[in-house]
C-alpha cells in the first residue's frame, strides 16, 4: 500500500509511475514483477494474496464483470466527493499547489516564506 498524500514518487518503480492524479482517479496495484493492475483487478488480486480469492472470483463472470466494472467506475469518480469534500480535480490541483510550494522553499524561492521567516 502506498499512500499518495505523504512523500511519494511517481518515479519510483515501485509506484509503476503512476501519478497522483491517475492514482486518485482509480486503485491501482504494482505487483512484484512491476505489473500494474487497475480498478476492480485490484481487488481480486488482494483478496487472492491473503486467501480469499473466491469473493471476488464472481466478478470474472461476463455480465457480472460488466455491472461490476461500471460500478465502480461511478464510486470511483465521486468517492472522495464523499469521503474528502472534494472532487478529484479540486484533489489534485491542490495536491500539485502543495507540491510547487514544497519545491520553493526547498530552493529558498519563495518569497512569501522568507517573509514570514523574517517577521
Amino acid at each position: 500500500m502506498t499512500d499518495l498524500e505523504d512523500s511519494y514518487d511517481p518515479s519510483d518503480p515501485a509506484n509503476g509511475g503512476i501519478d497522483y492524479g491517475t492514482g486518485m482517479a482509480a486503485i491501482h496495484a504494482v505487483t512484484a514483477e512491476g505489473k500494474v493492475v487497475k480498478g476492480v483487478p485490484v481487488f481480486a488480486l488482494a483478496y487472492e494474496k491473503v486467501g480469499l480469492g473466491w469473493v471476488f472470483r464472481i466478478t470474472k463472470w461476463p455480465v457480472v464483470r460488466k455491472i461490476v466494472d461500471v460500478a465502480y467506475v461511478i464510486f470511483a469518480k465521486y468517492r472522495t466527493n464523499l469521503t474528502r469534500g472534494a472532487s478529484i480535480d479540486v484533489l489534485v490541483r491542490e495536491y500539485e499547489q502543495k507540491r510547487a510550494l514544497e519545491q520553493k522553499m526547498q530552493e529558498g524561492n519563495c518569497v512569501a516564506c522568507s517573509t514570514i521567516r523574517s517577521s
